[in-house]
């Protein structure tokens, strides 16, 4: 089977000069228009690897991979595209999860290059998980000692297990921990044509979350739990959903009979809830970043363990991941001090409240005076609405309550470009 790359821009030339260029290399391509088809499309095609164009109407690239990312739908290598990025850009990409970011007017040799590299280091990543080389569960609280309790004595069988966990969380971790301990290792990614498997249940089976299913993918998903009981099955499902079982169950876009089964799923933590753990954590991840991506290992002082372990994750143990990687990456310095996090965590921009809007935090010099505040108070809040609405002026005026003549006035006298 050759390997498949969806492209997403909304400029048909761009996408097709790409589909062209990477069918002649071999690669089966797929192509979308804007946000809306290419979450129709990536489910559909599965694709290896996506490229990704930022400015994008209705939904930008970046906020669409951020909901990929949070989603658990990012199962595939993502690089972005740009004719207008910024460093700033770039590190808001990586950090939900891109693996590089390219810009416009394309090199097709510098394009063919990252394809490549992205590909293989996915290849490098499923190579390692076949051996066993993932992350393990970490910590010594009661909690943690009871979980992994719980999932050796699941080990002994293949009957389906139900997971319930926040975002972040780890539940993919514990999947992953479950299916090694077993007898049969042999874990297959979950991908979105589940129908795939109606045949039988060879292989282990892990569904991130169960909510993100069609009805025809949740009615095979029903006929493998029956098959499941099946001696002559030799894979095991894991499904999983962010959600608990009250709100499954109050989801019209689940099955009733599928919610069912999380009546009595097992819950993973939060991290807050063994962040005692924190200093096993903390050791762990330095020595493995260190070891798995060749970043300098460092350890963390008494002081900044201390301070992380009164720190609210609100992303949990993948934000606490981010931050180890980023930690490493600062500086070659043995030690990780108090200081340094200090600096991390005021410098690292928090969730806002889940209100549905978008929070534009800035530093404002106080030197200025008034009327140099508010240009760029101006600047910078033009400048990130036109980067939510897809540069269409027209959109930005409607959101912001201002006549379009006027905005057009108002962008042209901050030097803000208008065009994409």
């Amino acid at each position: 089977m050759n390997t498949k790359i969806l492209v997403v821009d909304d400029e048909p030339d761009i996408r097709f000069l790409l589909k062209d260029i990477l069918e002649d290399e071999g690669y089966e391509v797929d192509v979308a228009e804007h946000a809306a088809q290419a979450r129709q499309r990536k489910a559909e095609f599965s694709p290896d690897l996506v490229l990704l164009d930022i400015w994008m109407p209705e939904m930008d690239g970046v906020s669409l991979l951020k909901q990929w990312n949070e989603s658990d739908q990012l199962d595939c290598p993502v690089v972005m595209m740009s004719g207008h990025g910024t460093v700033e850009t770039a590190v808001e990409a990586t950090r939900y999860g891109a693996y590089d970011f390219v810009e416009k007017p394309l090199s097709t040799a510098k394009l063919l290059h990252t394809v490549k590299a992205a590909l293989e280091r996915a290849d490098q990543v499923t190579d390692s998980e076949q051996l066993g080389e993932l992350e393990q569960p970490v910590g010594n609280s009661q909690l943690m000692q009871d979980l992994r309790s719980n999932m050796q004595a699941l080990a002994a069988h293949l009957h389906p297990v139900f997971i319930t966990g926040v975002k972040g969380a780890g539940v993919s971790l514990w999947a992953n921990y479950l299916f090694r301990l077993q007898s049969n290792p042999n874990s297959s990614p979950f991908v979105a044509d589940i129908t795939r498997y109606q045949q039988g249940l060879q292989h282990n089976i892990f569904i991130r979350e169960v909510t993100e299913l069609n009805r025809q993918q949740q009615q095979v998903l029903l006929a493998l739990l029956e098959l499941a009981a099946d001696s002559n099955s030799s894979g095991r499902l894991v499904l999983a959903s962010q959600h608990d079982y009250q709100a499954l169950r109050a989801n019209d876009g689940l099955l009733p009979e599928l919610a069912e089964y999380w009546r009595e799923a097992m819950t993973i933590p939060t991290l807050a809830e063994h962040i005692e753990d924190m200093p096993e954590l903390l050791e762990y991840y330095a020595t493995w970043f260190s070891d798995k991506e060749d970043l300098p290992y460092r350890h963390f002082g008494v002081a900044a363990q201390n301070l992380l372990r009164n720190h609210a994750w609100q992303g949990g143990l993948d934000e606490l991941k981010s931050m180890i990687r980023q930690i490493l990456t600062n500086s070659a310095d043995d030690n990780v001090e108090l200081t340094e996090i200090q600096h991390f965590l005021q410098a690292t921009p928090q969730p806002a409240a889940s209100t549905g809007q978008e929070v534009l935090q800035l530093a404002v010099d106080t030197n200025m005076d008034m009327r140099e505040a508010r240009e760029f108070f101006e600047r910078e809040f033009l400048k990130k609405q036109l980067e939510l609405c897809g540069y269409n002026v027209s959109v930005v005026a409607k959101k912001i309550g201002q006549e379009r003549t006027n905005l057009y006035r108002k962008l042209k006298s901050l030097g803000l470009q208008i065009k994409k």
